[in-house]
């Protein structure tokens, strides 16, 4: 497995460099967020995880990852960062992140997270799924269109969210199982991370003049009506 780490702190990204070859990992490394994007894009296919900080010179991880996301890369990220309020956080998935670490942190449950990530199974493509009238999500491309071809613009974790919804359909899901299932944390580390999710996908349906029938279940989690 080839590992991407953008990380400008030398100290700790050769302690992190040490670890990842005495695992097995093969790595590339950056300290220059720009040069860093522009291998990331040109070399899609190439490496199997990228951990990627945001505090970087040139470009920030958060642009990053919004990029290369754009340019339809769809390979795991990890984030590394001393930003450690909840609106960075949110950010971070919301621009494509599939998890988020926060500095200082323990080797052992950076590994776990990683082997985590790395066991992820990738999202099944060539399948359109009508979850409404007029409403379809392509697999493929991992866009959600209206019957006049429109797309509703979901960011890389909503689309994951709204997936897991439909593969269980008319299913109570609890947050839980989002956690596990979706968001790949060790742990709970945010305890509105699942309404802030739901609330934009539901917000992007009725911007779109669609209400999408994700309800609400009280006390018990959240099901798609289909």
């Amino acid at each position: 497995m080839h590992l991407v780490l953008v990380e400008d702190n030398i100290t700790l990204a050769r302690s992190l460099i040490r670890v990842f070859t005495q695992e097995g990992y093969t790595h590339t490394h950056f300290i220059d967020g720009g040069e860093a994007e522009n291998w990331l894009i040109s070399n899609n296919g190439v490496y199997d995880l990228l951990i990627l900080d945001i505090l970087l010179p040139s470009t920030d991880g958060f642009t990053i990852c919004k990029h290369i996301r754009k340019a339809g890369i769809k390979t795991p990220v990890l984030m590394l960062t001393s930003k450690d309020t909840l609106g960075d956080t949110i950010d971070g998935l919301d621009y494509g992140a599939d998890d988020y670490m926060k500095k200082p942190f323990e080797i052992d449950e950076l590994l776990a997270r990683i082997r985590t990530l790395l066991r992820r199974p990738p999202m099944p493509e060539g399948n359109v799924i009508e979850i409404l009238p007029n409403i379809v999500i392509d697999m493929k491309s991992q866009k959600v269109f209206t019957h006049d071809k429109k797309t509703i613009p979901l960011t890389t974790k909503e689309f994951s969210v709204l997936t897991y919804f439909t593969s269980h359909p008319n299913e109570v899901i609890n947050q839980q199982k989002l956690y596990d299932h979706v968001f790949d944390f060790a742990e709970v580390q945010l305890s509105n991370l699942v309404e802030v999710h739901i609330k934009n996908i539901r917000k992007k349906f009725k911007t779109a003049n669609y209400e999408i029938p994700l309800k609400t279940i009280r006390g018990a989690g959240y099901r798609l009506d289909i």
